[in-house]
């Protein structure tokens, strides 16, 4: 008997393959040439589930800048439902002050009570990607 020849293949729904591919775009730096506003918002998804709003706005500006938090700022606000723009903005208000820890844990835990809002838009464009 073997096992592998046991194990079947089975394919993914599309609606997972066209998530995957959204993230794979994403992660080879495809979807900031494509679609910036979708591709920032990737990678804040990311960057708050992995670090938190702190960790975040601290990767970002050592790597690209504080500009491109602003630019960042700008483009999450175009595509962000109001209640969680206005949540990222008191945090990123907070950053680099003495209230940072507390006022950025707090959007931290707004943020990943409402996060399917977030993985909703992000689902709704990958489903309008082209396989």
């Amino acid at each position: 008997m073997n096992l592998f020849e046991d194990a079947k293949q089975t394919e993914l729904p599309e609606a997972q393959v066209k998530w995957n591919k959204l993230w794979d775009m994403y992660g080879f730096g495809q979807l900031a040439t494509t679609d910036y506003k979708s591709f920032v918002l990737c990678d804040y998804e990311s960057g708050v589930n992995g670090e938190g709003h702190s960790g975040w706005f601290f990767n970002t500006e050592n790597a690209e800048g504080k500009e491109t938090i602003c630019k960042y700022l700008s483009a999450l606000e175009q595509v962000l439902p109001a209640h969680l723009y206005d949540n990222l903005y008191k945090a990123f208000q907070s950053y680099g002050t003495e209230k940072e820890e507390i006022l950025c844990e707090q959007a931290d835990q707004y943020f990943y009570e409402h996060e399917q809002e977030v993985i909703e838009y992000l689902q709704n464009v990958a489903n309008k990607l082209e396989l």
